[in-house]
């Protein structure tokens, strides 16, 4: 069984270091620019097939160079790649990632491709042979975003399967109003702890998880940054912490997080291993700069645990 992801498909240009922008100065030298792959969805797809699962994405790209190096990153990851479309009014969605010394950043982000993907697009058929749908990249994904995502949703829980949906931060600032379609159509929903703040108005984990789940999500995963995780559903909740290791880059952090999890569930794992499994993998994200760079085979993520006795 695979996982079908849909959502952002994003090119990622890295600059590091950026501590400051000098906007009196003409030229100043940084130590690296690259070129990556990203967005939410991107991202996990790729850590999700590096992890040993069969992924099948659907997203759109444009035709253009950065088109073709997005598609041929996912054919070189093992991806499905037939949900992918093209889009030729449109250069492909891009982003300038600014990276301090300590592997915080900030994006510089054009929606492109992006803001043409919408639901009709959609090949419905991809789900048959996948156990989970999993969208990323909501709030960057204009025509899909809400009752897009919603309607998906309502078609993978007709066919038997398991939900799950990532945010990006929502620039627009209308945050509830936007994915409250999605909520109770969703088995898993991972946000990070600041997305989560200004999706609901609260401000500790388990208020937040509560009122997700009064709008009807099963199962909430929120990603804590350096504090770790916390889960609630109605039967278990848990904070679990995150793993100390160098940060270099946490671009892509939350994306291969839920990677993790959602190969915690296709495992078949209790809810608590599935999330030590993420934080570990995101353990591992952040170790490299790029979104997922660093990212292993689950072989070594499950050694990596053995050796923190965290498993």
């Amino acid at each position: 069984m695979a996982v079908f992801c849909a959502g952002q498909l994003v090119a990622d240009i890295i600059v590091k270091p950026v501590d400051a922008l000098l906007s009196g100065q003409d030229t100043s030298r940084v130590e690296q620019i690259v070129v990556k792959n990203g967005g939410d969805m991107m991202n996990t797809a790729i850590s999700l097939s590096r992890l040993g699962n069969h992924v099948v994405c659907s997203g759109k790209v444009g035709d253009d160079d950065f088109g073709r190096f997005l598609s041929d990153t996912l054919r070189a990851e093992k991806i499905d790649t037939r949900g992918v479309t093209l889009v030729r009014e449109v250069p492909t969605s891009s982003v300038i990632v600014l990276v301090t010394t300590d592997g915080e950043r900030k994006f510089l982000y054009f929606g492109g491709s992006n803001d043409y993907f919408q639901y009709e697009d959609i090949d419905l058929s991809l789900l048959d042979g996948c156990e989970n749908v999993h969208v990323g990249g909501t709030y960057n994904l204009p025509r899909f975003d809400g009752e897009g995502a919603a309607a998906l949703f309502r078609q993978a829980r007709k066919k038997g399967k398991q939900t799950s949906m990532d945010v990006t931060w929502d620039s627009n600032g209308q945050w509830l109003s936007t994915i409250r379609p999605c909520l109770p159509h969703l088995d898993f929903f991972m946000p990070s702890f600041e997305e989560a703040k200004n999706i609901t108005g609260e401000q500790e984990p388990e208020a937040i998880a509560t009122a997700l789940m009064e709008e009807g999500v099963g199962t909430v995963v929120l990603k804590l940054g350096k504090a770790g995780c916390y889960l609630k559903n109605s039967s278990e909740s848990f904070s679990l912490p995150a793993f100390d290791v160098p940060v270099v880059d946490t671009t892509g952090a939350g994306d291969s997080f839920v990677a993790g999890f959602l190969t915690g569930l296709q495992n078949r794992w209790e809810l608590r291993r599935c999330a030590q499994f993420a934080s570990a993998v995101s353990a591992f994200c952040i170790q490299s700069l790029g979104a997922t760079t660093g990212i292993p085979g689950a072989e070594e993520v499950l050694h990596f645990l053995e050796q923190c006795d965290k498993i």
